[in-house]
């Protein structure tokens, strides 16, 4: 493409140097003839100035004896006779290879024409004048094309550069490797370009990136219930088998949600049934695991916005967690808090180390897969919550909601 652009600026110059070039060869040719005869004129004009009449051979010989007398003239009598000089005998002869201007001398009284004065020159000295100029332009048209060879290449490559670049953003961009941003070309139409490429990479991005958390998030989610709904055909519990697949569907129903940006908006939800939904459906892994799960839900409740499976997937997070990672006795709060509500999970467990205490919250932190407290985090915010460590020491964490009154 580089050279293509460069052969067409060259080529336009080219066409224009030859379209003007043309007319102003005939132009300078013209200029030189007519220069020419100018001088000529003016040469015999000279001429008959320094004659008087009558016509006599001795004082033209000592007209052309001046230094500044014309090197080739002719003088003719009234019948057209030569009298004196180098030119033809006739006035009115005609010779293709000379250039003639014949003026007539008169007396100054009468006016009567008593002669003529021939001066000629040869259309070769013309001509070659004219080529002298002709190579002068042909000088210059060849310094305008390196002139605009030099510009052709700096413009080709001004414009193909950014193209280049945003052919390697569309390859890196198609390939999943992070892009650019890139930097003002000062071209409108490819800025334009860019920016819309830009645009593209950053969706595509957030596009992937959802994608990689729902898959991930997905996978986490989904250990839990697979496990209940195990159990559950293992005791041969059809009834709880059908609820925990009617919660993996909901969970994973959720987690598209997130993934997409389209969660329901959230609505004024009673936690106190939540919770203790969560602490029945929570007691017999606690108890598997040879540990206890003590649920506290305090009266008079505060309703909060929120989306009930966010609040679930949530503290079901907190609750794999403490069973996990924790030890003892796993505590479940729900208790009013100044102007809100608090959902609180701790156990008798070693803790957080303090080491881990600015990265807990830092998706693939931990042994594990990394991604539990993230997604808690994540689903908490989402509905206009917070969810903090409050005590490293009990591992105790503390989801946070504003309250609202519940409707009647």
């Amino acid at each position: 493409m580089k050279a293509r652009i460069a052969r067409t600026i060259v080529g336009v110059t080219a066409l224009i140097i030859v379209i003007l070039g043309v007319p102003f060869a005939i132009v300078i040719q013209r200029f030189y003839d007519s220069r020419a005869t100018v001088e000529l004129q003016r040469t015999a004009a000279e001429t008959i100035a320094e004659l008087t009449l009558p016509l006599e051979v001795a004082q033209m010989a000592a007209a052309a004896a001046e230094p500044d007398a014309p090197r080739d003239f002719s003088v003719y009598d009234q019948a057209g006779r030569k009298i004196y000089g180098s030119g033809p005998e006739r006035v009115d002869a005609t010779d293709p290879d000379r250039l003639v201007v014949i003026s007539p001398i008169t007396e100054r009284d009468s006016e009567t024409v008593v002669g003529s004065v021939r001066v000629s020159r040869a259309k070769a000295d013309i001509a070659a004048q004219a080529r002298r100029a002709w190579a002068l332009m042909a000088l210059a048209a060849v310094g305008g094309l390196a002139v605009a060879m030099l510009v052709a290449r700096r413009e080709a490559a001004r414009l193909t550069t950014p193209i280049d670049d945003l052919v390697s953003r569309a390859s890196r961009i198609g390939s999943g490797e992070p892009d650019r941003a890139a930097e003002p070309t000062g071209i409108a139409e490819l800025d334009t370009l860019a920016a819309a490429l830009t645009i593209s990479s950053r969706r595509l991005d957030e596009l992937v990136a959802r994608e990689r958390h729902f898959s991930a998030n997905a996978s986490h989610q989904l250990r839990t219930p697979l496990a209940g709904l195990r159990l559950s055909l293992e005791r041969g519990d059809v009834a709880t088998a059908i609820a925990e697949a009617e919660r993996l569907a909901a969970t994973i129903d959720h987690m598209l949600a997130l993934a997409r940006d389209a969660l329901p908006a959230p609505s004024t939800i009673e936690i106190g049934p939540i919770v203790d939904a969560m602490s029945l459906r929570w007691q017999p892994a606690y108890r598997n695991a040879g540990r206890s799960l003590i649920t506290t839900t305090g009266a008079s409740l505060p309703g909060i916005r929120a989306r009930p499976a966010s609040i679930e997937q949530a503290v079901d997070i907190l609750l794999d967690n403490s069973l996990r990672h924790g030890d003892g006795t796993t505590r479940l709060v729900a208790r009013t808090a100044p102007r809100g509500l608090v959902i609180q999970v701790d156990d008798d467990g070693p803790g957080i180390d303090p080491d881990d205490l600015e990265s807990i919250f830092d998706r693939h932190h931990g042994t594990d897969t990394g991604i539990g407290l993230t997604l808690a985090r994540t689903l908490v915010e989402a509905d206009g919550g917070r969810l903090m460590l409050a005590d490293p020491e009990h591992a105790e964490f503390h989801i946070v909601f504003a309250g609202s009154p519940l409707r009647e």
